[in-house]
């Protein structure tokens, strides 16, 4: 039999094998994910209102989570690697950590961080392949689940950061402009990220693309936020123009 898994890093997902566990609607997807990312430990209820809840939440919020939390019951009954039970102070999710693609992909890429280049690049490539989309999905909820997905998102940047770097590092920079690309055109203030996808596309050739975006950078900082660019993709572009 497949094992569950269970999938944070995008939309709030379930499944074994190719099948799709229906988790209901919204709220209920937001108690589960605080469920999961805290597993094998009591998640006190006001913890699971907070995050199903974006502001104030409702008087009824204590039944409603309660009811959710039985649906829940419902829909991973069956599956005795995972078990829902009550706690004194809320719920406890038994279950796997491996099995919530959040927590393998923390793990992963800590486990890359004491490896070689070689095998680091193969574990974070793994690991943030995991990536759907935002962590939760949007709407994320209420402050529990905002606080996680930014640290989520904080350690996937890290993460192709360490790629990026091991890449170049070991002559690859063509493994390296995937994920800085992906990056950096959804979010294109990342300026450690911008100068190592400079540095990438100059050292496969391509360096009137490298300083194209340099200045694409700068013109968006100036017009967004009224700032120049910082010392180290000044110094990238520098380095660069040197180079040629």
């Amino acid at each position: 039999m497949d094992r569950m898994e269970f999938r944070l890093l995008g939309s709030i997902e379930a499944g074994h094998g190719d099948r799709s566990l229906d988790l209901g609607p919204r709220k209920r997807r937001h108690v589960l994910a605080a469920l999961l990312l805290d597993p094998n430990r009591p998640v006190p209820m006001e913890r699971l209102i907070d995050a199903a809840w974006d502001g104030d939440a409702p008087d009824s919020a204590r039944v409603t989570v309660q009811g959710h939390v039985y649906r829940l019951r419902r829909a991973l009954a069956g599956w005795p690697e995972v078990r829902l039970e009550t706690a004194p102070s809320g719920y406890v999710l038994h279950v796997d950590p491996d099995q919530v693609d959040a927590l393998r992909f923390l793990r992963v890429v800590s486990e890359a961080r004491d490896a070689d280049d070689e095998r680091g690049v193969h574990l974070l490539e793994e690991a943030l392949g995991w990536w759907r989309g935002p962590a939760f999905g949007e709407p994320r909820g209420g402050k529990t689940l905002e606080v996680a997905a930014v640290e989520l998102e904080e350690a996937r940047l890290s993460a192709v950061e360490e790629l990026a770097s091991r890449c170049l590092r070991l002559g690859r920079p063509e493994r390296a402009v995937v994920p800085l690309r992906a990056t950096v055109t959804a979010d294109p203030h990342q300026e450690r990220l911008v100068a190592l996808l400079m540095t990438a596309l100059y050292r496969l050739g391509r360096r009137a693309e490298a300083l194209d975006l340099y200045e694409d950078t700068r013109r968006r900082l100036a017009d967004r936020l009224g700032v120049d660019p910082g010392p180290q993709l000044q110094a990238t572009f520098e380095n660069l123009l040197s180079e040629a």
